[in-house]
């Protein structure tokens, strides 16, 4: 064997250990890559799944406005009412009943609120 042929033989060798690192690279390279991809999705269906909940918790709160709002108007209605009793009544039993009636109404509005919060957190926290 002459010096050329062994030189040749070395060269290849050399190539043939280059080429097989390049190929161990990119093999690491597209693994790393298919694991940020899957980790990616994994993130993005997170993202959605919050949102998800975001627009559900904005949907109750708006429902829970408009019953709230729709109770004090009830409760407006039954004051007032009250109010016009009261103005009618003549005697102490015509009061204590419009006192007692005044308690009816302020008892409605605290298990109304506790109901409305009762059930925002039931739908929105489980």
């Amino acid at each position: 064997m002459n010096l050329i042929n062994v030189l040749k033989i070395g060269v290849a060798c050399a190539a043939l250990v280059f080429s097989y690192w390049i190929g161990v690279q990119q093999g690491r390279e597209s693994e790393e890559l298919k694991n940020a991809r899957l980790e990616i999705q994994v993130l993005k269906s997170t993202i959605q799944g919050f949102r998800l909940k975001q627009t559900n918790d904005a949907v109750a709160l708006s429902e829970l406005r408009i019953a709230e709002s729709a109770s004090r108007d009830e409760l407006d209605r039954m004051r007032h009412q009250l109010a016009e009793i009261e103005r009618l009544s003549k005697n102490n039993t015509d009061r204590e009943r419009n006192r007692c009636l005044r308690l009816a109404v302020r008892y409605k509005e605290v298990v109304g609120r506790a109901d409305r919060a009762i059930k925002f957190c039931a739908e929105n926290h489980k």
